[in-house]
């Protein structure tokens, strides 16, 4: 499989990549079923065993504040930035696959694609602001991150295990939220790049834009197989879990389970004896 198109150089008459392709994307994202395939398979003989120990929330908590309300707009306004960015994206990546101008407003696609873009960036800014105000050592790695990760190790490999009740992230969260922003900076760098010269505000080797297009196309198929990850783990969560991206908050059970309080002190959401569904796998 040949990951790039070529054209000729309109420099050299040499033919040169231009464009990353679908199977290269295609092939990205079947790395994440077979991951899907490998973790399905292991669960059906007994999901993760999580330790006892660590210490417990105060008495008399119904529920805790996992999602700031603040964070829960962000993400969905991400989702539908996303969705514009890759339609919009799509129409001038493989001209005819979408079909234009856009419908009412007559905007074309490149438009709507850089409109989106610095809406992109905003929000990122917003984001970086706004971060700090949520502890960021939670995203920080720590000594425990690497018991998480031999724990986990040991368990897909079947052996014993113990994985230790976590802060408000587990360690591959971290590696994930990591993964984002360095995709997220590839693109943002590039795109300004290939924007610049598209406008016709600089002028800008052409070689130097072709890397540009291929590093675009390589952090977007990235940021691609991240979400399609990223859903997937989130739908192996339990219902209580999954229900905490709307309400904004866990049950008190789910987090004796899963957390550890030394670890994270969420805001208190509810006061009184509750039971519930318990994530045990998260």
């Amino acid at each position: 499989m040949n990951p790039f198109h070529y054209a000729k150089s309109f420099y050299s008459n040499l033919d040169l990549p231009q464009q990353l392709t679908w199977a290269f994307a295609l092939l990205l994202l079947s790395l994440v079923a077979v991951m899907a395939g490998v973790v399905l398979v292991r669960r059906a003989f007994g999901g993760p065993h999580r330790s006892s120990t660590g210490a417990l929330p105060p008495p008399g908590i119904a529920a805790f504040e996992r999602y700031e309300i603040g964070a829960r707009l962000w993400h969905v306004g991400l989702v539908g930035i996303l969705l514009a960015l890759g339609i919009s994206g799509a129409a001038f990546y493989a001209p005819g696959s979408v079909p234009g101008p856009l419908p009412v407003l007559g905007l074309a696609w490149l438009y709507v694609h850089l409109a989106f873009a610095v809406l992109f960036m905003l929000g990122i800014l917003v984001h970086i602001i706004k971060a700090p105000q949520i502890d960021p050592r939670q995203m920080w790695f720590d000594r425990r991150d690497w018991h998480q990760l031999v724990a986990g190790a040991r368990y897909y490999l079947g052996l014993p295990h113990e994985l230790p009740k976590l802060g408000k992230y587990g360690v591959w969260s971290k590696v994930f939220h990591i993964a984002l922003v360095l995709l997220a900076l590839t693109m943002i760098a590039s795109g300004i790049s290939l924007g610049l010269d598209t406008l016709g505000w600089a002028v800008i080797d052409q070689n130097w834009q072709r890397g540009q297009r291929l590093l675009h196309d390589l952090g977007t198929f990235g940021f691609l197989v991240l979400v399609v990850g990223h859903v997937f783990w989130q739908l192996l969560k339990s219902r209580s879990q999954t229900k905490a991206m709307v309400t904004g908050t866990i049950g008190a059970d789910t987090f004796s389970v899963n957390h550890d309080w030394d670890r994270w002190q969420p805001h208190v959401a509810s006061h009184g004896a509750k039971t519930g569904e318990v994530d045990h796998g998260q």
